[in-house]
């Protein structure tokens, strides 16, 4: 019983995230005029990295909850719309930077969104299947750290918040205090690859936020 009520807090919860990542879809697309130079481009605080590596981290518990037994709807159906929503930004990305390793990330990003997506109809997976997918888990871990590592860089270079969404990183919080907390209900046998996950985008994540919040206030007396 409190699997489900947990698994359905995280849920809904997650849908926090949905909205975060729309916002950053609408702030993206407000922010995109024409420009004289990189350093004026609101759209250049954005760190392909950074989102690239969310998109995984989402692919990675997107593939974790089709493969175990029983199918946990609470974690596929939720990380599915947020794939969605995320593949929107990184697919702006390119189309507003044209460069060769935006157009990669968003093919790859595409491939992987199809191939996990036709998996549904071949499980359950054997153990060696459940054996990768935490190991995927283990390897976007570390790619959600650099990620953000280096989204915390680009602030720190340019001074400037950009179009990069508060709500974003407030809700992506929030959802993953939830989903640790679900994974706690779980064996941890099972859910140790997601507690590991989710906690480094809480600290990693919210360092991203805190610099944000101090460039804005920076921001604030010269904008008035």
């Amino acid at each position: 019983m409190l699997y489900h009520i947990l698994g359905f807090a995280s849920a809904a919860l997650f849908l926090l995230t949905w909205l975060g990542l729309w916002s950053q879809i609408k702030a993206m697309t407000r922010f995109h005029v024409p420009v004289s130079s990189e350093s004026d481009d609101a759209n250049h605080s954005l760190s392909l990295n950074q989102f690239g590596s969310s998109y995984f981290a989402f692919f990675s518990i997107f593939l974790f909850g089709i493969s175990v037994e029983p199918f946990n709807h609470y974690l596929v159906w939720t990380r599915f719309g947020a794939l969605i929503l995320t593949l929107i930004i990184i697919w702006k990305i390119w189309q507003h930077r044209r460069t060769t390793i935006s157009g990669y990330v968003a093919a790859v990003a595409l491939l992987a969104l199809i191939g996990g997506t036709l998996s549904i109809a071949f499980r359950p997976f054997p153990t060696l299947a459940q054996l990768g997918a935490n190991t995927l888990m283990l390897v976007v871990t570390v790619i959600l750290f650099q990620g953000s590592l280096h989204q915390w860089f680009v602030l720190q270079r340019r001074q400037k918040v950009g179009s990069l969404s508060f709500a974003l990183f407030r809700n992506i919080l929030i959802k993953d205090v939830s989903t640790l907390l679900f994974g706690l209900t779980m064996p941890l046998s099972q859910s140790w690859p997601l507690l590991i996950l989710n906690g480094t985008s809480v600290i990693m994540r919210g360092s991203i936020l805190l610099q944000m919040h101090k460039l804005k206030r920076r921001e604030l007396p010269v904008s008035g």
